[in-house]
């Protein structure tokens, strides 16, 4: 059964709830549609993440041509594992940026305008998530793809199993491979 109520209770996110995604097709579709995708990934990667479900999340990262950004200072583990293409700012800041119209991203080529959320702290995710809808420019969307429902993001993948988050993450990609 699919549960779409925020994963801590007595949380309140008001009356603009994120929109519930049950097919991994769909986020493929979100995720595709982006004409500036970003994909950033919390402290708690390596603790909540298997292996092969970060791997499938770089894969994503890179048929759609999403930089990554790593936050809370795992970037050493990233290393370690041999993922080299990333960039690296604290969680706070890099929001911040991300609500600034006038940022032009990493790269200079502009603002972003769907960023990816995996592998953050329940309470922390939904800090930065409700900034970001509260305050980001027009047309600005957000995705968890966190096991769990998140409501402050425009869409959210509803609450899992590790396990079966996993193979939600690994449909994803595939899905992005079948429509180029």
């Amino acid at each position: 059964m699919m549960k779409f109520e925020p994963y801590q209770t007595a949380e309140i996110p008001g009356p603009l709830k994120a929109i519930p995604v049950e097919r991994p097709q769909t986020v493929a579709g979100i995720i595709r549609n982006a004409k500036r995708p970003i994909v950033i990934m919390g402290s708690k990667t390596f603790d909540v993440v298997p292996e092969k479900t970060l791997r499938d999340i770089i894969q994503i990262s890179k048929q759609v041509g999403a930089e990554i950004v790593v936050t809370g200072g795992i970037n050493k583990k990233f290393e370690e594992i041999g993922i080299k293409e990333f960039k690296s700012m604290p969680a706070m800041e890099l929001a911040d940026r991300l609500r600034d119209p006038e940022w032009k991203g990493f790269d200079g080529k502009g603002n972003y305008d769907l960023a990816i959320f995996v592998g953050f702290r329940y309470y922390y995710g939904w800090l930065i998530l409700s900034g970001l809808k509260h305050f980001s420019p027009e047309g600005f969307k957000t995705l968890s793809i966190e096991p769990y429902y998140q409501p402050h993001a425009t869409f959210s993948l509803y609450n899992m199993k590790i396990d079966a988050w996993s193979n939600y993450i690994s449909l994803i990609k595939e899905s992005l491979k079948e429509k180029r």
